[in-house]
């Protein structure tokens, strides 16, 4: 991530954009809430002896699931000193920040998402199982990970049980590459996602071949060229990011570019109908390629706060989860935000966030709220909100790193967009704000939360991270906490945090903020962790299904009591897999050990399957390995999969 950031800093440069005839167009907007929206002051009601009590059971009700309390999979003396130590400090934490006035915001008590309240078209999916998949951050090797994991699930029929689809960073490539593709990807969508082959097949000399057409095909290239080419022909700075992302992994998918989203050409037609002086016709939208059988897709990026109040300083900044779907784009609570500047003579701008906008409309400039659900807004600056900008907001890690320089840094590399929240009150001109905008993520970096305000019942986390999971001879999860070597980003869900370990990994932590994101009971981490772990020991792939109760969160507008059932995918060296790969394959492949940590370090496939994927070029032999892998682990859990999805 270092040397890609360095690489963008150096390449990006501004240009003057020519101006267009002025758009002003009638949107549809959403608000969350008409309370108004009050202060942020705790994360749990509970007392300190009430969490002592919660914990004391819920160890005994783990100690009774995993057998005797002499095992070695029975919660050490120090988990215990950990849950009540983590529910302390969360409850000082709250109480502290509440007094200093600091992190306001309010999760209003309407924080379902839109489409269960308020959007119109919601009941086009509702007839699908309550149930969803999630493709994590991670670059080119997600994305592949994700057109493997998609392929197996197509292929089993289980790709159209599915009610929602996401993606976050290089896992919202793959979706907006999916389900925008042209109507000449959707006339044989199994050779767009590429033919799994099985691991006896996979030759050097058939891992080499590759139709170009296929989604495969798409990682071969960094995407740090095309934005080069950009710099060279002096295209802004986020232009530039944008333009990169759409030739490298949107174009070949045959995805309209500039065109508004819209969830069919109904919506599309809806739009133009409001908007007849706007100059758009149906056929001008980019709309899901088959409604019927792809799943509502949902993409996440950051809004990091106002482009005047950078820097930010680390660690103190408010990110909010931005949720872009093809019908409305916003933020689904209520919330009254303090952003405060690193600048002391800036100080602090309290900001109202919540609601939705028309996707087509979102990053217009307010003009009037009708108060009717629908606001006149002006496009004329900002155009239509596109699938390439979603893909490259979800996408631009360096922005949360640009946010804490200098305000000229910030300004002048950021990823920018107008910002107003329906239904905030007052007029145009206080409610438009020019965010920046930054990877989803840096809240998290696989959709889970949102899947959980949307009351999905069964979810599905495809976690495609660079590191791999520690096995328990490396790493007992009842004994002591984990670092990021043990495990990435899944600790942050029950609560507990992680430290990085050199002074390279700081660099990450400044930009991301996974502090709020804990909705599961902590007691119940190392049960996961376990389930993995063993999951992966049998060389089939880290699969492992869970039944998890929510906590409340307040600030993401959780709430607890919430059963789910979850199946964590925790991308992995599948040694079964290895082991039926042809001589000349697995001999640069396996290192002939059955450590998942323990990858090959150098070769034609150094480190599979966690690929580095910086500025690195990914060939099509790397590219098929690892999508063929991650088919056939959907393949070897197929019982696991259909249990989660139908």
């Amino acid at each position: 991530m270092t040397a890609r950031l360095l690489l963008i800093t150096i390449l990006m440069v501004t240009t003057l954009v020519a101006p267009i005839d002025s758009q002003i167009v009638k949107t549809k907007v959403y608000s969350p809430s008409t309370e108004t929206p009050s202060s942020y002051s705790s994360t749990s009601s509970q007392t300190p002896s009430a969490s002592r009590s919660r914990n004391s059971e819920m160890r005994k009700a783990i100690v009774a699931a995993t057998g005797d309390s002499e095992t070695d999979d029975s919660p050490h003396p120090l988990l215990s000193f950990v849950l009540e130590f983590n529910d302390q400090v969360e409850m000082s934490r709250a109480q502290e920040q509440s007094s200093r006035g600091e992190n306001n915001a309010h999760a209003s008590l309407a924080s379902k998402f839109p489409e269960y309240v308020y959007l119109p078209r919601y009941n086009l999916t509702e007839t699908k199982s309550n149930s969803a998949i999630a493709f994590s951050g991670g670059g080119s090797r997600a994305f592949l990970c994700a057109a493997g994991y998609t392929a197996g699930l197509r292929n089993a029929g289980l790709l159209s049980k599915a009610r929602y689809m996401a993606g976050i960073s290089g896992g919202n490539w793959f979706v907006n590459s999916y389900v925008y593709r042209g109507s000449k990807q959707n006339e044989d969508v199994g050779a767009f996602l590429g033919e799994v082959a099985s691991p006896e097949d996979c030759t050097m000399d058939k891992l080499g071949e590759m139709d170009k057409l296929c989604i495969r095909s798409f990682a071969r290239k960094p995407c740090i060229l095309d934005i080069a080419a950009a710099y060279i022909e002096g295209i802004p700075p986020y232009i530039a990011w944008v333009r990169g992302i759409y030739e490298t992994y949107l174009q070949g998918a045959g995805v309209k570019k500039g065109a508004p989203v819209a969830w069919d050409a109904v919506d599309a037609a809806d739009f133009v109908e409001r908007n007849p002086s706007a100059g758009y016709a149906i056929e001008d939208f980019t709309t899901v390629a088959d409604p019927v059988n792809d799943p509502f897709p949902l993409i996440g990026f950051s809004l990091i706060g106002p482009t005047e109040q950078a820097p930010f300083a680390p660690f103190k900044r408010t990110l909010t989860m931005v949720e872009s779907t093809p019908v409305a784009t916003g933020v689904s609570n209520s919330q009254i935000i303090s952003y405060k500047s690193r600048d002391r003579d800036k100080g602090t701008v309290e900001k109202t966030v919540g609601g939705f906008i028309e996707t087509a409309a979102f990053g217009s400039e307010l003009i009037k709220d009708n108060g009717d659900g629908t606001a006149d807004v002006d496009i004329t600056s900002s155009g239509p909100w596109t699938a390439e900008l979603n893909a490259a907001a979800s996408s631009m890690a360096p922005e949360a790193f640009f946010s804490l320089t200098t305000s000229g840094i910030a300004d002048y590399l950021g990823f920018h967009a107008n910002y107003f929240a329906p239904g905030a009150g007052g007029d145009a001109d206080t409610f438009n704000d020019d965010f920046l905008l930054a990877d989803g993520g840096d809240l998290e970096n696989v959709n889970l939360i949102s899947f959980l305000l949307r009351g999905v019942e069964k979810i599905v986390l495809f976690m495609d991270f660079e590191l791999p999971l520690s096995p328990y001879e490396k790493y007992n999860p009842w004994t002591r906490l984990p670092t990021p070597e043990d495990v990435e980003d899944l600790p942050s869900y029950f609560g507990i945090p992680q430290i990085p370990q050199d002074v390279e990994d700081w660099f990450d932590y400044f930009g991301q903020d996974f502090s709020k994101n804990k909705v599961f009971r902590t007691i119940h981490y190392p049960h996961v962790v376990r389930e993995l772990q063993k999951a992966q020991a049998t060389g089939n792939g880290a699969v492992a299904t869970v039944k998890l109760t929510t906590v409340d969160n307040d600030w993401w507008g959780v709430k607890g009591g919430q059963e789910v059932q979850v199946t964590f995918v925790y991308l992995s060296k599948a040694t079964e897999f290895e082991d039926a790969l042809p001589d000349e394959v697995k001999e640069v492949v396996a290192t002939g050990t059955n450590d998942p940590t323990d990858l090959i370090q150098d070769g034609p496939f150094k480190y599979f399957p966690h690929y580095s994927t910086g500025a690195a070029e990914i060939t099509y032999k790397q590219a098929n390995l690892l999508a063929n892998m991650c088919a056939w682990v959907v393949e070897k859990n197929i019982e696991v999969f259909r249990k989660a999805l139908e």
